[in-house]
């Protein structure tokens, strides 16, 4: 692959997309684990646990309003007459972010 090529923009759109849904995803998973990591080291402590229970419930509120926003924005989009609406439809995304992968981690070198 010629790194100087152009990319067209339905392109550049459509990995841009999927690229924010994969590393907001990453970053709620990994806010979960560590909250959930300081949870576990709290000792029983009712502070540290009512602030790790708080971190927690915010990273659950994250994952709730990405897939709203994944699966009401197509339809949002197309009700108000956006012209690149087909780009963020969760099985396009879910598409992208599949070939990105295949791209990633191909041993076709």
């Amino acid at each position: 692959m010629n790194v100087f090529e152009t990319i067209d923009f339905d392109v550049l759109v459509r990995y841009s997309i999927a690229l924010v849904i994969v590393i907001a995803t990453l970053a709620m998973i990994l806010y979960s684990i560590w909250w959930g990591f300081l949870m576990i080291l709290s000792a029983g402590k009712e502070d540290k646990v009512k602030s790790a229970i708080n971190y927690i419930r915010h990273a659950l509120i994250g994952v709730f309003f990405l897939i709203i926003v994944l699966f009401v924005f197509p339809v949002v989009s197309k009700l108000i007459g956006l012209s690149y609406p087909e780009y963020a439809t969760p099985s396009v995304v879910f598409g992208t972010i599949s070939e990105i992968s295949n791209r990633i981690f191909s041993l076709d070198l």
